[in-house]
């Protein structure tokens, strides 16, 4: 409990919380003391519409989109504000604003928070009018002064906090690897009925390569600095080893299915073996929870005993005449190798935080490393190319339009006490998808009766005005600190500080308490609403981007592990890089499929079919994970023809699954896979059987029975895909006339 209390006070989003809180209380308390409280909300505002563009990620980046944000939000404003001059120009200026800033969003994450500033800033215009240009103009001027002050205080700030931010967002990431390689190790060694685990790794899968993303930009984009910096060598370094140990948990896959059953009819002959994982879960756990609250790690790795041991049970086991015994115990020993793996690179985490390194592991310099930072184009050709019905977020802008338009309307027609809360709900609620939006009303409208409830119980306690002031200053800094983390929560903190704040102004608080549970009930509803009816972006219809992303993703990556077991000696970090798109590619169609599994017009056959692709999917780059890294760690032999022959054949068919071509299938390459794999058997075959086995020639069995096995498993499950992709190929055309508006 404590640890997750410390490592919330110690994230990005309890400081970023913290700077917003006290920006705005500085300002507030100067203009009170000058006098110039009407000012002073103009300055406020800027503060506050500014600061969701401050997200994680390199200081360039934050800096240009704090620099956007500003400039979005005081054009917006002088627009808006022109337009609300005469009621003829304010409700086409309205739908035509919104509309235009919430295409923002085709640039990327960060841009969707710049869009999101100046939906905030609309929001305030309408409550904090001016009566003509020479006050609106200066109303703006505070506007962008307020997003100046913000920006430099947050830089301030930074000087001080950035790495603590970064060792904060390491913990995490080993939080979850170590979740990762928890629950991939107890699929290997006891199964997964039912597939609940697999459905485990698929959602850990998408934080995982969110965390990835954020460090990537963060520690890359600072790499001119390696030579100067002891830090920023460690963090890379603790960095590139957590990716690894990813990779190594991803590939911790085993083909036979004996495997389960042999550790339980054994479990005291391999018990070491078994509680390896477990005990390296452990370590990264501590590591994380050590870092998180005091910024340093001292839990110390003592693991290398039991490496010995499992080791030697392996070998002892390996002396069986039993040919069946002795193939599961190769199994075993494949296992035992990605685990060792897993320990060196623990190991040199351990040496990193321990100040004991080698400079030269900072592989990433130069030309490579912006390679492996997700680079967003924002060229207008992106703009261009989205302004269409098959774009999602055009239609989320055009939906969003419309419904402020309503919502204003709702407003102005009703005798609501502050009519512009129906559009802060709106704007704050509304997501490009249906369920991501039903979700986020679920949980406001919880939230916001919590609240209520809450507020009302401590002002029967006492309506003195500090008192007042202290409860919405503390549910100010929760609010926005969990707004990431837990939107419910978030909401809850939302409406204590909003109702504690316009207690300062109007002494009936009650009166408050019910307009605020109105306001917001009207925005969810005509948030929810909107997202079913008008232009609904349903994502059993935009998921086949993200299969085909995946598939390309992982033909590439397999193309890769076949230009690595050809040539090892070359320094591109191509294979490396495709790795990373697999991952990510593979986590975006996991999440697609999440949200697709929570809208109301998906039906059974294209869930059933499309969470099948998704698990072979997830099953196949697990294979070629575990069958590149094999390559990547060993010593291993020349790539044989019959290697090739089944790297085409998975390609061919990863291909036509991408492309939804339905072809015939080439016989002649089936045969040549199937004499691939009588080769394979019959020489292992012979190794196995041998009566004296040199250390090459065990070696030799090791590589022939992992690479044989992935080979065979990961044509079988491309072959798969195949068939799966021909079922939705019928069901595309049937969704298409369901759903297409």
């Amino acid at each position: 409990m404590m640890q997750h209390i410390a490592g919330f006070l110690r994230s990005f989003d309890f400081y970023k919380s913290t700077v917003l809180t006290f920006s705005i209380l500085a300002i507030v308390l100067i203009s009170v003391y000058t006098d110039k409280l009407d000012m002073g909300m103009s300055v406020i505002i800027g503060v506050f519409a500014c600061a969701p563009a401050d997200i994680p990620g390199s200081r360039r980046h934050m800096l240009v989109g704090v620099l956007f944000a500003i400039v979005s939000i005081m054009v917006t404003t002088f627009l808006l504000g022109l337009a609300m001059l005469s009621i003829y120009t304010l409700l086409p200026a309205l739908v035509c604003i919104v509309f235009a800033v919430s295409m923002i969003s085709v640039y990327g994450f960060r841009a969707s928070l710049v869009s999101l500033g100046a939906l905030l800033a609309i929001v305030f215009a309408f409550a904090h009018r001016k009566a003509g240009i020479p006050e609106l103009i200066e109303h703006v001027a505070l506007l962008g002064m307020g997003g100046v002050l913000y920006l430099g205080f947050s830089q301030l700030m930074y000087q001080f906090t950035h790495r603590g931010h970064i060792t904060v967002l390491l913990a995490e990431c080993m939080r979850l690897t170590a979740a990762y390689l928890d629950i991939k190790g107890r699929v290997t060694m006891e199964g997964d009925k039912g597939g609940i685990r697999t459905k485990e790794l698929l959602d850990l899968q998408v934080k995982i390569n969110e965390k990835h993303e954020i460090l990537r930009d963060i520690l890359l984009t600072h790499r001119t600095s390696f030579g100067h910096s002891s830090f920023a060598k460690k963090q890379m370094l603790v960095f590139i080893e957590l990716v690894d140990i990813h990779e190594l948990s991803v590939a911790h896959l085993a083909s036979s299915e004996d495997i389960p059953w042999m550790l339980s009819q054994r479990p005291e002959q391999f018990n070491t073996l078994i509680n390896l994982t477990n005990k390296m879960k452990d370590w990264l756990e501590n590591q994380a929870d050590e870092l998180q609250q005091k910024g340093k790690a001292e839990y110390q790795l003592d693991i290398d005993q039991l490496l010995e041991q499992a080791k030697q049970e392996l070998d002892n086991a390996y002396t069986t005449k039993d040919i069946h015994l002795k193939d599961i115990y190769l199994s075993l020993k494949n296992i035992y190798d990605f685990i060792y793996k897993v320990a060196d690179s623990l190991h040199v985490i351990e040496r990193v935080l321990n100040n004991i390194y080698d400079r030269q592991q900072v592989w990433l310099r130069g030309q490579y490393a912006s390679k492996f930072i997700t680079q967003q184009d924002y060229d207008i050709k992106t703009l261009v190319e989205n302004l269409s019905l098959r774009s999602p977020i055009f239609k989320h802008s055009l939906r969003l339009s419309v419904t402020m338009l309503v919502g204003y309307l709702v407003g102005t027609w009703f005798p609501l006490q502050n009519s512009y809360w129906i559009l802060l709900t709106i704007i704050v609620i509304m997501r490009p998808g249906y369920s991501l939006t039903k979700e986020r009303s679920r949980q406001r409208i919880i939230g916001t009766f919590i609240g209520a409830s809450v507020a009302y119980g401590l002002v029967l306690v006492s309506q003195h005005t500090l008192y007042y002031s202290v409860l919405a200053t503390v549910s100010f800094l929760f609010a926005f600190a969990l707004l990431q983390k837990n939107y419910k929560y978030a909401a809850v903190f939302i409406t204590l500080s909003i109702i504690f704040i316009y207690a300062l102004i109007q002494p009936d608080v009650v009166s408050v308490i019910k307009f605020r549970v109105i306001d917001t009930l009207v925005g969810a509803m005509l948030a929810i609403t909107a997202n079913a009816f008008l232009w609904p972006a349903w994502e059993v219809l935009g998921i086949e981007v993200y299969i085909a992303e995946a598939l390309k993703a992982n033909r590439a990556y397999v193309l890769q592990i076949d230009k690595y077991y050809h040539d090892k000696d070359n320094i591109d970090p191509s294979y490396k890089l495709s790795r990373k798109n697999a991952f990510l590619a593979t986590g975006n169609l996991n999440a697609a499929f999440q949200r697709m599994a929570q809208e109301p017009h998906t039906s059974k056959t294209a869930l059933t079919d499309i969470y099948e692709l998704v698990s072979l999917n997830h099953n196949f780059l697990s294979l070629s994970a575990a069958l590149g890294t094999y390559i990547h760690h060993h010593p291993t032999t020349a790539a044989s023809r019959h290697f090739e022959a089944y790297i085409t054949g998975i390609s061919n068919f990863l291909k036509m699954a991408e492309h939804m071509e339905v072809e015939e299938q080439n016989h002649t390459l089936l045969k040549e896979v199937v004499d691939a794999q009588k080769s394979f058997e019959k020489r292992y075959s012979q190794l196995l059987n041998a009566k004296q086995q040199h250390t090459d020639s065990a070696e030799e069995v090791q590589e022939l029975k992992l690479v044989s096995e992935q080979l065979k498993a990961m044509f079988s499950i491309a072959e798969n895909i195949l068939q799966v992709r021909k079922r939705m190929q019928e069901l595309r055309i049937l969704a298409s006339d369901n759903f297409i508006t």
